[in-house]
């Protein structure tokens, strides 16, 4: 199968914590679920705090045109908790080996 791999990593605004980010995440979740060509998504934390959130699409179109609505439709939720300035954000096709 392939897919195209979404890679978001950033870091929280100081003073706000993951119970706030994941809280957050609930709206973001179900936006993402309703976007055409989405596959799954995880989203871990690093022990010096970094996010990691990964997310499979059908394709790089698909990727793309989510990440054109994402910046109206769900900034707004992230804004006031992500440090802008930590975002960096990839995105490979990839041929998934195993799922599990």
């Amino acid at each position: 199968m392939s897919d195209t791999i979404e890679l978001v990593r950033f870091r929280l605004q100081q003073g706000k914590t993951s119970a706030d980010w994941l809280k957050a995440n609930e709206k973001i979740n179900n936006w993402m679920e309703g976007q055409p060509g989405f596959r799954f998504r995880s989203l871990s934390e690093t022990d010096d705090g970094e996010w990691l959130d990964l997310v499979y699409w059908e394709s790089l179109e698909a990727a793309n045109a989510a990440s054109e609505k994402f910046g109206a439709e769900m900034m707004s939720v992230c804004e006031p908790l992500v440090a802008h300035d930590s975002v960096v954000i990839s995105r490979s096709k990839a041929h998934v080996m195993q799922r599990g």
